[in-house]
């Protein structure tokens, strides 16, 4: 993440660790939570999903720094391709007739799409096709699947959905409102601060706070026991 991006800037940062850290919330967000790594975009020209992988599985064999049946017996890694990558892509490439192609990079074998919507049943479809199929050809594989996916736009909705809830009374305001981290030419502030971000599900107009990646976490836990 570039160091000059908002989430370098205060607000952000303010519940953990007290200062910016590159994440876009307050504190501590979804790969935290889940103890995982996070994937850069193709867009950003990193190393391939592949590429990537084949380091893991590499130091695993070797078993120099992590055994499969020891270390990594419990553990998960978490791979995600979001709106922001999407969007980023978009945002580099206007024409529709580029999506496709994309989308096919990440999750293999999929058609053409003629709207967003179609994008995201796209995607979903060939992403449940490629985890079967890691699942099935998983050598290291004992009882049940070792590769799940991961719902969080359930687990958003069912969060959301709770209006009335103590937790979150008004969710969709967010704690950061305005233009979060960012000043006018006189040095003004040209956002405005919440009480106490756990009252809040989302510190930005796009991104959770801690508590509701907390609150997100605690229904995702569920589908990785």
């Amino acid at each position: 993440m570039k160091p000059n991006a908002m989430s370098w800037k205060p607000p952000y940062g303010i519940t953990f660790p007290g200062k910016p850290s590159g994440r876009y919330s307050d504190g501590l967000i979804a790969t935290d939570f889940l103890g995982s790594e996070v994937f850069d975009s193709p867009v950003d020209r990193s190393p391939n999903i592949s590429t990537q992988v084949g380091f893991l599985v590499n130091l695993a064999l070797a078993r120099r720094v992590y055994t499969i049946d020891g270390d990594l017996a419990s553990s998960y890694a978490l791979l995600s391709y979001s709106g922001s990558d999407y969007y980023g892509f978009i945002d580099q490439n206007p024409n529709m007739a580029a999506y496709p192609a994309f989308v096919e990079f990440i999750v293999e074998d999929i058609h053409c799409n003629e709207s967003y919507s179609d994008l995201v049943r796209l995607h979903n479809e060939g992403l449940k096709k490629v985890v079967a199929k890691l699942n099935k050809e998983d050598k290291f594989r004992t009882k049940g699947d070792r590769f799940v996916i991961v719902d969080l736009h359930k687990a958003f909705m069912a969060v959301l959905e709770k209006k009335g809830s103590k937790r979150f009374k008004t969710p969709l305001k967010p704690c950061c409102e305005g233009d979060c981290a960012r000043m006018d030419m006189k040095g003004a502030k040209k956002y405005t601060l919440c009480n106490d971000p756990k009252s809040a599900f989302f510190w930005d107009e796009i991104n959770p706070t801690q508590e509701g990646w907390r609150s997100i976490y605690s229904l995702l836990g569920k589908s990785l026991t």
